[in-house]
């Protein structure tokens, strides 16, 4: 059973032959997408050996062991000649999925959902030939994560499109103005408790008024 926040993962795949899941972890999403017929054949990737051991017990309960295979790899190390249609990288922070596609080659598509600074992801995939394609925001246990789909092209995005995503705020993103209001609260109250001037945390609050502009 895949959370909300990994069939959102899975929903931006378009169907393909190869995928490639960076960062498995249990292999629920390489093992919804082949059941699913979304795509016939995926590559279930960690760096750790206990995670992709059950990442493997589970392929095999599901009898799925010929469409699957799983493979031992920092990122795409040991990914070798072999290539993918579609690439999904999700449950790392920004920093370390832009060091994971900096260490790879190209993809036709890439399927992204950092915890954390988002904004590194969409900077480099503007600076590396990549336009965002599609974007969601979901809302899982009390947490805000946005999904990013990038597609081959050119593209360029201002500061507070790449801090809050450019699709969202041009389709005016309901979960996403959730996380706005939210946000424009918290630094609120941190700049009203503030004893002296903190020039980083006055900009963020600039950049989530500037997001909130999108749905005036």
């Amino acid at each position: 059973m895949l959370s909300k926040r990994l069939k959102t993962v899975a929903d931006l795949v378009t169907p393909c032959e190869k995928v490639a899941d960076v960062g498995t972890d249990h292999g629920y999403v390489p093992i919804y997408l082949v059941k699913e017929n979304i795509c016939q054949f995926a590559y279930a990737m960690d760096v750790n050996e206990g995670p992709l051991n059950i990442a493997k017990s589970n392929i095999a309960n599901e009898g799925l062991e010929d469409k699957i295979e799983t493979i031992l790899s920092d990122g795409f190390d040991n990914f070798g000649d072999r290539d993918a249609d579609s690439v999904i990288i999700a449950g790392m922070g920004g920093d370390l999925i832009v060091d994971i596609l900096a260490r790879a080659k190209d993809f036709d598509e890439l399927v992204l959902s950092p915890h954390k600074r988002p904004d590194l992801v969409r900077k480099f995939l503007s600076e590396n030939g990549y336009k965002i394609s599609d974007e969601k925001m979901v809302e899982d246990a009390k947490k805000f994560y946005p999904v990013i789909k990038a597609v081959k092209g050119e593209s360029e995005y201002d500061e507070v499109q790449l801090e809050f995503g450019p699709i969202l705020l041009i389709k005016k993103d309901e979960t996403l103005k959730e996380y706005l209001d939210i946000q424009l609260n918290k630094f609120g109250r941190i700049i009203s408790s503030m004893e002296r001037e903190d020039k980083e945390v006055e900009h963020k609050y600039k950049l989530i008024k500037e997001g909130l502009e999108y749905y005036v």
